[in-house]
């Protein structure tokens, strides 16, 4: 996999990352580079740990509320079982040096590391994506880097019954997420294409502030027009994002 980011300019935005494991025991975490293919942990990535005895209202409140009744709608089983976990490790932190994609494998891995003490499951809070440890192993540790497991693009229907399109995620590649409105029902498949170019262009350091042409697989040509907005405590996306008019174009 080549981790390189070409479009890549430092922008004073960085990559955040947040993680929970649940059950994991800070007493057996080992870290092999080998094992966890991994060569350094990253600059401004924490490791703490949580117990009920010391941080139960935090716990209940981060996996509560209109998290947690997706979570029980998702994966009732799992959510049930990590309710009941009294260690949680947050593997969070702002990376410094995101030139590349290293840091984020390198993240992967020491989480990787507390699931082998025995930890149940990861939230990634990034994506709102609650994944068994087994889970976890095989689609995102074991797996080459795939930019688009780690985004994730929603659907919704506005008041006047047209689609809003928005993305979480990309703050991972400290990047502005994505959010098209108005969306009609037949062009839903073209805008997911265009948010999927988005996506593979953000983590590969282009940060969309100006009018952009975009192709996609399908031969389609679009021109995107998005408005950037700085606002990074919106709940929709806890990230800023990019407000995206769009429209298809005919190549001459």
């Amino acid at each position: 996999m080549n981790y390189e980011r070409p479009y890549y300019e430092d922008i004073n935005y960085y990559p955040l990352m947040f993680y929970v494991i649940f059950g994991a025991k800070e007493e057996e975490l080992e870290i092999s580079r080998e094992r966890h293919n991994l060569d350094e942990v990253p600059e401004g990535l924490n490791m703490n740990m949580l117990t009920r005895e010391q941080h139960s209202e935090y716990m209940d409140n981060l996996i509560g509320g209109t998290l947690g009744k997706l979570l029980k709608e998702e994966q009732p089983e799992l959510y049930e079982k990590i309710q009941k976990e009294n260690i949680w490790a947050i593997v969070n932190g702002e990376i410094k040096q995101d030139d590349n994609l290293k840091y984020l494998r390198n993240t992967i891995g020491v989480v990787q590391a507390f699931l082998d003490t025995g930890a149940i499951a990861v939230l990634d809070m990034q994506t709102f994506s609650l994944y068994s440890a087994e889970e976890f192993t095989e689609k995102i540790f074991s797996k080459e880097l795939d930019v688009y497991s780690h985004v994730k693009i929603l659907l919704s229907k506005m008041e006047d019954g047209n689609i809003w399109l928005h993305t979480r995620g990309l703050r991972k590649f400290g990047r502005p997420d994505v959010s098209i409105e108005n969306i009609q029902e037949s062009d839903v498949d073209k805008a997911v294409r265009v948010a999927n170019q988005m996506i593979y262009y953000s983590s590969l350091g282009v940060l969309f502030n100006k009018k952009t042409k975009l192709h996609t697989h399908k031969e389609e040509t679009f021109i995107i027009n998005p408005e950037f907005v700085e606002d990074y405590e919106n709940v929709d996306f806890n990230n800023a994002y990019c407000k995206l008019l769009w429209e298809e174009c005919e190549e001459e």
